[in-house]
């Protein structure tokens, strides 16, 4: 039996070396993971340790069977393979987000003028665009008289005061020079009263009366007739004559301001622009040119925006100077959408506060529909 131990005894010994080999293979992998020079690739390692690992089991097993003869077993001695270095999953960096660049009144008016040029609702010879419009109207009154603010009345003289809504529709041909036919649908009704009194709501109740009676049968005016504000120079007569550009428009409105301050022609510049931009009436290029002429007076800001409407204010005052004593001021706004560059409402007050009329009620105001059709009212 001693013979044959002595026989195998060779190969236990190869075996003792290759183990002593793989071991210091081992220990030489380990001590290179731990100097952080260079990191090795995870599944090196698991290879060399399951190399070092099998060399193990087969001297093992060498060791423990002899020709069938069980020999003493010696100490095992765990040589824990390395554990893979663990990277924590690098974390994406965060995508640069482009910080929200605020609104401005010329951008807003720059896209509504480009859509004014592509946006269509342009007529065609024997069509009309059809304009249905809704006003709130603010009347004031005292014990003798009523009037609409700053026409006999104003805000702090008034004891009485009513907001009334009528309501029609605008056919503007084609030729902007023809007869533009104005129509009243249905009758004035007072929405809102302040300060109320029997007889002066009876002396209202007349004025009303007569009021929806000039205006429900309808009425055709050459070139729109003359704007609220002016010489009684028509609708038709501006739009056919400004010209294509900004600059033009603003130095057009500017040769008929005489020798009034930079101040209080800025203001009658933007009355007017709201005023014809409020009528949608005009070639794509003329109404482009309107807004962004608009856009480029002072006292304008946006203060209100919902999906493709964004409504621009416009602060003025009857006066030649900011903060002139006894200066009236006007704040205008007006709403267009964007997407076709025509106007879907406007406002213009002149209510200081502080009066019977409740801050923040406009003077009038106004909202509008607009499309196209092949012909009047039957």
């Amino acid at each position: 039996m001693f013979e044959k131990v002595e026989k195998i005894r060779p190969e236990i010994e190869g075996v003792e070396e290759s183990l002593a080999a793989a071991r210091m293979r081992l220990m030489t992998e380990i001590r290179g993971e731990e100097r952080p020079v260079r990191a090795r690739p995870v599944r090196r390692t698991w290879f060399l340790a399951a190399g070092a690992a099998g060399a193990l089991a087969a001297a093992t097993a060498g060791v423990l069977i002899v020709g069938g003869m069980t020999a003493p077993k010696p100490p095992v001695v765990a040589h824990p393979a390395p554990t893979p270095a663990q990277t924590a999953p690098s974390s994406p960096a965060p995508t640069p987000t482009a910080s929200a660049v605020p609104e401005t009144v010329q951008g807003v008016f720059s896209a509504a003028s480009a859509s004014a040029i592509h946006g269509g609702f342009s007529p065609q010879s024997g069509q009309y665009l059809r304009v249905t419009w809704t006003s709130d109207r603010v009347l004031l009154g005292d014990d003798s008289t009523i009037s609409e603010p700053g026409s006999g009345l104003s805000y702090p003289m008034a004891t009485h005061a009513w907001v009334v809504r009528s309501s029609g529709t605008t056919y503007i041909p084609a030729d902007l020079t023809g007869d533009w036919y104005r129509t009243g649908d249905g009758p004035v009704a007072v929405t809102s009263a302040y300060g109320q009194d029997a007889d002066a709501d009876a002396r209202l109740q007349q004025r009303l009366d007569l009021w929806s009676t000039a205006g429900g049968d309808g009425r055709f005016e050459s070139g729109g007739g003359s704007l609220p504000e002016g010489d009684g120079t028509t609708y038709s007569d501006y739009l056919t004559s400004l010209p294509a550009d900004a600059d033009g428009v603003l130095s057009q409105f500017s040769e008929g301001q005489g020798s009034t301050t930079d101040y209080h022609h800025a203001a009658m510049v933007g009355w007017r622009l709201i005023t014809l931009l409020g009528c949608n009436a005009g070639s794509g290029d003329v109404r482009a040119a309107m807004l962004q002429a608009l856009g480029r007076l002072p006292g304008s800001s946006i203060v209100d925006s919902h999906g493709s409407l964004r409504t621009i204010s416009f602060d003025s005052s009857f006066g030649s100077e900011p903060g002139e004593s006894g200066d009236v001021q006007r704040h205008q706004t007006i709403t267009v959408d964007v997407s076709n560059g025509r106007v879907t409402g406007s406002s213009d007050s002149t209510n200081p506060g502080g009066s019977i009329v409740p801050d923040g009620v406009a003077d009038v105001r106004t909202d509008y529909v607009v499309d196209v059709v092949d012909g009047l009212p039957g």
